[in-house]
């Protein structure tokens, strides 16, 4: 396969007015290590770096193709393997006529970036030089550790209004591989899996008949446990669940879902698969449509257990 200048999803960038909440979040619910810089910006580490998640404060400027996604402003933070892949993937972007901002520079989390957005009107932001501390230790206020490293930070699925041309650009203009899909009759894409590493997804999309929206943000752990006591957690109030644990048939990830202070869903998992990208065979989705082997059903407003995921509601008798 041709390899993508991309190495994987590097940190989330969210403007919100809920720092507070997200700083609580981060700590008492992922069990992850909060930061705060110099001029109020929350950096959450979960390993290495000095900031996976990282939270400013008011809402993210205009800028050129603006965001139609209906949520705090999320920019997903996509990391190049080095200097020149980052310009390889700009020249690849400006030849396919995507409208590209400047940067302006480094940051706190990175030496240089620029961004643009997919199709679907995501924010992306494309960077290399992501900035590391490992001298000040991750500790985890609950004992945590992340599956990072060569899977980058974990996976995003996003609700797409534009979801056939959403795949082309990850595929096509990003050299994604695709890893599964869904197609329609007509040939539209209902869902793509695609990733540039070894995890099994790195982005999944799913067509929506309405607008674009985040669905969740992938955090995997490193044991079992962890996934059992955050969902205890979840279950004595700390934050709301929104799934239930259960299976992925795909990326046979052991999770359940909770709702972040921005509104898209964290899935809290563990023991992800991982593919070995020149011996992988694209696959298609058919049958069942069901996205999991068991569990995985949405949690009701009144706490009961609803369908599972992929499932289509009983008809009203």
């Amino acid at each position: 396969m041709d390899h993508s200048p991309i190495f994987g999803l590097g940190y989330v960038h969210i403007r919100s007015t809920r720092q507070d909440e997200w700083r609580t979040f981060a700590e008492s619910v992922l069990g992850m290590m909060v930061n705060v810089s110099e001029d109020g910006a929350v950096l959450v580490r979960m390993d290495d770096w000095v900031a996976r998640l990282i939270i400013e404060d008011a809402p993210r400027p205009p800028h050129a193709g603006a965001s139609r996604v209906q949520t705090d402003e999320v920019a997903f933070g996509w990391e190049c393997r080095d200097e020149t892949a980052w310009g390889v993937l700009r020249s690849a972007l400006d030849d396919a006529g995507v409208a590209v901002d400047d940067g302006g520079g480094s940051t706190l989390w990175c030496r240089e970036w620029f961004g643009c957005c997919d199709p679907s009107g995501f924010r992306l932001e494309f960077f290399y030089g992501g900035k590391k501390d490992p001298a000040s230790q991750f500790v985890s206020p609950l004992g945590n550790r992340f599956m990072t490293g060569s899977q980058g930070l974990g996976h995003v699925l996003l609700f797409s209004d534009r979801c056939t041309e959403a795949v082309s650009f990850y595929e096509n203009v990003l050299l994604f591989q695709m890893r599964e899909s869904k197609t329609a009759p007509d040939g539209t894409i209902r869902v793509g899996f695609l990733s540039p590493n070894e995890r099994e997804h790195s982005v999944a999309l799913v067509a929506s008949p309405d607008q674009s929206r985040i669905g969740h943000l992938l955090i995997e752990v490193t044991e079992l446990d962890a996934v059992g006591r955050a969902m205890d957690r979840c279950l004595d109030g700390i934050a709301p669940m929104t799934v239930s644990l259960g299976r992925h048939t795909n990326d046979e990830m052991i999770s359940f879902y909770l709702r972040t202070p921005s509104g898209f869903d964290i899935e809290y998992g563990f023991g992800g698969k991982t593919v070995d990208a020149d011996r992988w065979s694209r696959g298609e989705v058919g049958g069942s449509g069901l996205t999991s082997f068991w569990g995985h059903r949405r949690v009701n407003p009144d706490g009961t257990l609803g369908v599972q995921l992929g499932r289509q509601p009983a008809p009203a008798r």
